[in-house]
């Protein structure tokens, strides 16, 4: 037990110094993009990295289903944290958008690679704990790094322009790799991998209930507007400056991180009923964003945007574990995340295609939101 604690508190310094790093760099996407003369369907193509995103934690979920090697599951979470590590730095260096873009769309394949096998340890470790706790746990660590890291690029950016808040990235990069290590070599054997089921991974073995689970989630995150598509809405039509717009991300982090916690522990009390939230909270942010002016709706758009990221990295991680059996979760981790990452991305290329029109903006919104409380209700059902 003193073996799991120790890797579980190393792998949430992990996650909290990676966050620093490309946290970092996200929260300034968009103006970032604004300030390269980038055409406005760049912030949806960043979004969309997201459905890369997803599409590398298919894959490198279902290498580990494939291999059930513990080897091949700690060589996708390191190289993920390598690819971190070489790709926010370079964004110092670009003087073109479609670089930044190309290099933010490499960002989330490393982030990709990296979270299913990092979940499935972590589902395996927080078993005596609670998963739900464990993984609020850890979300919070996560949040923490999530936080620090557009405040000070916030700080370097006001400072020292875009090249000094990127190259000063490198460093909590770097220490997420060495630690990441070291979890490796701490807890090199994986039992759900090792002594996994020994069919071959399919589709066919995973549950109806995760499908309905998939459902919900996906028509959730169509209606979750992407923070390169919010911040550059924010640079370019609401002209709130670069250093603004990394503060009200961080707030969107702080609430991130405060939410996750009490998330875990109410799931872990309430199941899947404290996810009921996350649908009305993602069209609220979006209706605050396009509908507000003052001051102070930056911070309102990040505060309701870090309610539903810590309902979903803290609560639907959980319940993917909940739903799986040990032997198919790293698969079912990658299959979640590549349904959901698709339906982000056409989500992001949707409200970027009709954010001139307020009225069918909200109505897209409402409707989609709509169909991810009615899933998910119907999975209540089929689980009472």
């Amino acid at each position: 037990m003193k073996k799991e604690l120790l890797v579980f508190t190393i792998l949430g310094l992990v996650s909290l110094t990676a966050d620093v790093a490309y946290e970092g760099a996200r929260s300034i996407s968009g103006p970032l993009l604004e300030s390269l003369k980038a055409v406005p369907a760049a912030a949806a193509v960043v979004g969309s990295g997201e459905f890369v995103n997803y599409v590398a934690r298919f894959f490198g979920g279902y290498a580990c289903a494939v291999f059930k090697s513990s080897a091949v599951l700690w060589a996708t979470v390191v190289l993920g944290y390598l690819v971190n590590l070489v790709v926010v730095p370079l964004l110092a260096f670009t003087g073109r958008w479609d670089v930044a873009v190309a290099l933010y769309i490499v960002e989330r394949v490393g982030k990709g690679l990296r979270a299913p096998s990092r979940d499935t340890v972590l589902a395996e470790i927080t078993s005596s704990m609670g998963r739900g706790k464990g993984f609020g746990i850890h979300e919070v660590m996560d949040q923490v790094g999530a936080f620090v890291g557009p405040l000070s690029v916030s700080l370097a950016v006001s400072t020292g322009g875009y090249r000094l808040a990127f190259l000063s990235l490198a460093i909590p990069a770097a220490l997420s790799v060495a630690l990441v290590v070291s979890a490796a070599l701490l807890y090199p054997r994986v039992e759900s991998v090792d002594y996994g089921s020994a069919e071959t991974p399919g589709f066919r073995g995973l549950p109806r209930q995760f499908w309905i689970y998939t459902v919900s989630a996906s028509t959730l995150l169509a209606g979750y507007v992407h923070w390169a598509i919010a911040s550059m809405y924010m640079a370019s039509e609401r002209r709130i400056p670069a250093s603004e717009v990394a503060l009200a991300y961080s707030v969107a982090m702080a609430v991130d991180a405060l939410t996750a916690l009490p998330a875990g522990i109410a799931y872990d009390r309430y199941g899947l009923k404290s996810l009921a939230i996350a649908p009305p909270a993602a069209a609220l942010a979006l209706a605050v964003l396009v509908l507000s002016e003052g001051p102070l709706a930056p911070y309102a758009v990040g505060a309701l945007w870090g309610v539903v990221m810590g309902l979903y990295e803290t609560n639907m991680r959980a319940a993917v574990a909940d739903l799986v059996e040990p032997g198919k979760r790293s698969l079912a981790y990658g299959t979640f995340g590549l349904l959901t990452g698709l339906s982000w991305s056409l989500g992001g290329f949707a409200i970027s295609s009709i954010a001139g029109n307020k009225l069918l903006l909200l109505s897209y919104v409402v409707t989609v939101e709509f169909v991810s409380l009615a899933a998910l209700r119907r999975l209540l059902k089929v689980r009472s």
